[in-house]
């Protein structure tokens, strides 16, 4: 039986195709999986009140349950959530915070 050369290249032309869907796929899951920050250590010491700028929680799909601060130097500090003064700190930022909507 013969095979002319653009039958050569057929299977060839399938691998090559196969290995480029199979790498963005890879690419893709990697971006889109698991939350975007999770904290693994948390810092004991307080953090001073004028310093803090802001604060999140981490996602539920994170490891550990972590408030994360901002501080005036763009720093973002992981805390322990049960502890006394990380609790007060947040309730301090609730309410010095702009309420939504306003101008």
């Amino acid at each position: 039986m013969m095979m002319t050369m653009g039958m050569k290249k057929m299977p060839v032309i399938l691998v090559v195709c196969v290995l480029l869907f199979s790498s963005l796929d890879v690419l893709e899951a990697e971006n889109s999986f698991g939350p975007a920050e999770c904290c693994f250590k948390y810092r004991a010491a307080r953090l001073p009140k004028v310093k803090v700028v802001t604060f999140e929680r981490t996602n539920i799909h994170c490891a550990s349950y972590a408030v994360v601060f901002t501080m005036k130097n763009g720093a973002k500090i992981c805390t322990d959530p049960t502890q006394e003064w990380v609790q007060k700190l947040v309730t301090h930022l609730e309410s010095t915070a702009p309420f939504e909507g306003s101008v």
